[in-house]
């Protein structure tokens, strides 16, 4: 007997509705005084896109029962008019929200919908052609998850809800001043980061169709050559981060946490490198290392770690690191090498305090969600007109 589940369901309804609300506010129209008019004119373009996504499903997931999949995106899109730093350093970007519904033509795995943000880059624009890679990341709901008597056939997912991360490479073509059409290619994951078991996950490379349709659109300032010259600087950052995991279906979840130190120097608007020190502790492990350690060495594994960020803002960045341990326990299903990649933002008036999720893998793994918080240590001389 498959499990099923209501859209009338408290938690899903709230959070359906607060990422409707968030999508709404992130494109909502923006409006500045013209010079010449004296008149309210917009400070973004503004659109909206519809995405069918069809098949591309990766062979681990077809033997798992996934045979077919479609989906559908309905998508807010802005767009800045007037020219600042990154919509010059990235030509030009959309970036808004976005409503997912999907369906793997399979009751044991269920009709997800999600909630999420995005940005679209595009990497060349010739006449009315423009190529663009875009990021998507949110949530997913509504799965039908693995139950050992409900649910047996569903060995992919553990969860109702599932983080999103979608990726996708696209051709438009702009047909009129308002209607542009495409195609492409993409990558969509959903997962749990290890919260609740089995957490393979679901992996996805579809074929894409979108079209878009362009409110008013004034085409944005774009010059390269008005942009400044970076000025490097270097950062020393400190964070730390909490999440749980499970290790065992049915068992309980265990409180994970971790501390980081790291130099990391910025040479220009898109990059930073640098590496660091990290202390990672894991709760029950006394129960499960059975290797004669220390109590210290028990709870604690620990490494160093390479740091490349992608910086998408002045104040939004990817962390990707690769990191290596100098410690650690295969009984916590920790295995030498570990990796992150998430998503971290930059508050405060000098940009400084570092706040993001991130998720930790090991051997290629999930381990667990990071939820970090930090604080970055910096002179960064760099003038910028914010994006967000």
């Amino acid at each position: 007997m498959i499990p099923r589940y209501s859209y009338k369901s408290f938690r899903t309804r709230k959070a359906l509705f607060l990422g409707i609300l968030a999508a709404l506010l992130l494109t909502a129209p923006s409006y500045s005084q013209s010079e010449d008019t004296g008149k309210k004119e917009p400070k973004y373009n503004f659109s909206t896109q519809l995405k069918f996504d069809y098949g591309g499903i990766v062979e681990s997931v077809r033997k798992e029962g996934i045979e077919s999949y479609y989906g559908f995106d309905l998508r807010f899109a802005l767009q800045k008019r007037k020219n600042d730093v990154y919509s010059t350093v990235y030509r030009t970007p959309y970036f808004g929200g976005g409503i997912y519904s999907g369906n793997f033509l399979n009751e044991s795995f269920g009709k997800p919908f999600g909630i999420y943000g995005f940005y679209d880059i595009p990497v060349v624009m010739p006449n009315k052609w423009s190529f663009i890679y875009s990021i998507g990341l949110g949530m997913a709901f509504n799965f039908n998850y693995y139950d050992p008597e409900g649910n047996p056939e569903n060995e992919l997912i553990g969860s109702f809800s599932n983080v999103y991360i979608s990726v996708s490479m696209e051709g438009r073509y702009q047909l009129t001043p308002h209607w542009t059409t495409g195609i492409g290619m993409g990558f969509k994951h959903f997962s749990n980061g290890r919260v609740r078991l089995p957490n393979r996950g679901i992996n996805l490379v579809p074929v894409t169709l979108m079209a878009e349709y362009h409110f008013e659109k004034q085409d944005t300032d774009y010059k390269k050559n008005n942009l400044a010259k970076f000025i490097p600087y270097n950062s020393i950052n400190v964070f730390g981060a909490v999440g749980n995991k499970n290790f065992e279906y049915g068992e309980a979840v265990y409180f994970k946490s971790s501390l980081g130190v790291s130099f990391i120097r910025q040479h220009s608007y898109k990059y930073r490198f640098g590496g660091g020190a990290e202390l990672f502790y894991t709760a029950g492990s006394d129960k499960r290392v059975d290797e004669d350690k220390s109590n210290f060495n028990t709870f604690y594994s620990y490494g160093f770690v390479g740091i490349f960020e992608w910086v998408v803002t002045p104040r939004m960045y990817v962390p990707m690191n690769f990191g290596v341990y100098l410690n650690y326990n295969e009984e916590n299903y920790e295995a030498p090498v570990y990796q992150r990649i998430g998503l971290r933002y930059l508050l405060g008036k000098d940009r400084k305090i570092i706040t993001g999720v991130c998720l930790k893998v090991t051997e290629f793994h999930a381990d667990y969600v990071e939820w970090t918080v930090g604080y970055a240590f910096k002179n960064d001389k760099n003038k910028y007109k914010l994006l967000f």
